[in-house]
């Protein structure tokens, strides 16, 4: 191991970071709702955005300036009440105003900043008060600003999501990552936006960047399903600075591009169950493992069936026994199932060998059920590939 986390880490402690949260009005009462941070030179960005195939304005505005460049990103808006989504033409305007004014305050290129937003979808942006918070924000940036700018990206979320770490590498040189997240569960519409912000000093080359965060991606936010919805504003962005210097990392073979890889993969998946055990608040987190499948495609398809299972929260929100939900879950998961080499486990307690019940005690299976973590374990015996998802249950679902 490589790292070590920081003591009140955040998204501005690498080198060479600045950022701020302030109350523009943009959210009921005086919370902090804006969040802007500042890179003191050029980064090199790689970004994930949503599936949904509706795009809230900053996304596609987002989309536009990386189709151009991935060299130059310069600061990230990002503001919490209203999502910019479905607001047509003056929406995606409105973007555009906002990066503008971001760069005129810093004095960038109008093309180095980019934007993140969450809220309630079809309500546009209240200029005015947008532009007079970027104002404020912008004049109060610093490099221990990153506390603020984490709670300023908040929704309905009983508190901030963020992180940092130091690496050490080869001849004494270290580098940084910090990071901030939000995501949430709302009950109408039953969408949660997943926003994520990590920040680094270590110089990459651009197409390693890309690689690294795709794998991060895959084993963090890519295994979270909160209500099974992916909101038009999703978004993971990284940036990296160099400011850390020392040489590039160019080979994805090398010691140092293995050191940053590890250290990514446990910052983001760090900041993804920081998301998952807020969105439990009240309710029960529970992490779905898939062993034993022909592709991982398939694995994953069998954990999102048994996730998203209605019958499957309920069960573990009631801390019921009857465990029958889970088998059904996976019968119905539209992947190849060999019913007679099918294991089924909750927590250490097995449920199913080979296909055939195994006689569990109900009250030891339903002790496996009763604490706010539940594991449920899934092995397919077909294959080598597996699968993991992290979801929970929300309050409202353990009612009778």
């Amino acid at each position: 191991m490589s790292y070590h986390f920081l003591d009140d880490g955040h998204v501005s402690s690498p080198q060479g970071y600045r950022a701020t949260g302030v109350s523009a009005g943009l959210k009921d009462g005086r919370a902090r709702d804006l969040a802007l941070i500042h890179a003191l030179r050029p980064c090199r960005v790689a970004a994930i955005f949503t599936r949904n195939a509706v795009v809230a304005a900053p996304i596609f505005f987002n989309q536009a300036i990386l189709a151009r460049s991935h060299e130059n990103t310069r600061a990230v808006l990002i503001n919490a009440g209203q999502a910019n989504a479905a607001t047509g033409p003056a929406g995606l305007a409105d973007a555009v105003e906002s990066a503008k004014v971001v760069a005129d305050e810093l004095e960038i290129p109008r093309d180095s900043v980019l934007l993140m937003s969450t809220g309630q979808i079809g309500v546009p942006l209240p200029m005015p008060r947008m532009r007079e918070g970027i104002r404020r924000a912008a004049s109060e940036l610093d490099s221990g600003g990153g506390r603020r700018a984490a709670i300023a990206i908040l929704t309905n979320e009983a508190r901030p999501k963020e992180r940092a770490l130091r690496v050490a590498l080869r001849e004494g040189h270290t580098l940084r990552l910090g990071g901030m997240a939000k995501g949430s569960r709302f009950s109408m519409p039953r969408q949660g936006t997943v926003l994520a912000l990590v920040t680094t000093d270590a110089m990459l080359d651009q197409r390693l960047l890309m690689r690294a965060l795709d794998r991060s991606f895959e084993c963090s936010f890519g295994r979270i399903l909160i209500d099974g919805e992916s909101s038009p504003n999703d978004g993971v962005i990284l940036l990296a600075n160099g400011a850390a210097g020392g040489a590039p990392i160019l080979d994805a073979t090398s010691w140092e591009y293995g050191a940053f890889q590890e250290a990514l993969d446990v910052l983001c998946s760090d900041l993804a169950q920081q998301v998952v055990r807020d969105a439990a608040s009240g309710g029960k987190q529970i992490v779905v493992h898939v062993r034993g499948a022909l592709s991982a495609a398939s694995a994953r398809q069998v954990a999102t069936a048994v996730a998203r299972s209605p019958a499957v929260r309920w069960v573990c929100a009631h801390a019921r026994s009857d465990w029958g939900a889970l088998l059904v879950a996976v019968g119905e998961s539209g992947v190849e199932i060999r019913a007679d080499l099918l294991d089924l486990r909750i927590g250490p307690v097995p449920l199913m060998s080979a296909g055939v019940q195994v006689a569990a005690r109900s009250g030891a299976i339903t002790q496996a059920l009763a604490g706010p973590e539940i594991e449920i374990g899934i092995d397919l015996h077909l294959g080598t590939h597996q699968a993991e998802i992290w979801a929970c249950t929300l309050p409202g679902e353990g009612i009778s």
